[in-house]
């Protein structure tokens, strides 16, 4: 029996995910770049990335999840980030036991200088696609990140 030729929708599934791939890379290029402007480990820029992303602010255990970080490697993490005035801690007002962990405000302001012009360009590329299109690629893309997470706890 001859191999099967993959099909149009085989190659468009594999083209996929190679830009997938290479907007990871690129992704990761960008938040090497901010690491280096601001003297930090790229853990911390993750954990500020993950901060942003939860509306500023986190509590401790929640945010040693998210990055898949021991508790002691965590309190590091927070102790260097509060140190050069990139987040402050807390006590949860509703569970005084918790601790909470918040992006600053000249943190944001700095990662809003460096990540605002690459958000203007996304929406310059944005700019031609219906609304429809629009979101169609904001529902794949929450799949992606879905898959993603799901496969991160697998």
């Amino acid at each position: 029996m001859p191999p099967s030729q993959p099909t149009d929708g085989d190659r468009s599934s594999r083209d996929i995910v190679e830009l997938l791939q290479q907007l990871g890379s690129h992704m990761h290029a960008v938040g090497t770049r901010f690491a280096a402007q601001e003297s930090l480990p790229a853990t911390d820029v993750q954990a500020l990335s993950a901060l942003a992303m939860a509306g500023g602010h986190l509590g401790a255990g929640e945010l040693a999840r998210s990055l898949e970080l021991s508790s002691g490697a965590t309190t590091r993490l927070i102790d260097r980030l509060e140190r050069v005035g990139h987040v402050e801690r807390s006590t949860d007002p509703q569970d005084r036991r918790r601790r909470m962990v918040a992006i600053t405000t000249s943190a944001q302001s700095t990662a809003g200088e460096f990540f605002g012009s690459l958000a203007a360009t996304i929406e310059r590329v944005l700019a031609p696609y219906s609304p429809a299109e629009r979101e169609v690629v904001r529902r794949f893309l929450a799949d992606v990140v879905s898959a993603m997470e799901d496969h991160g706890r697998a």
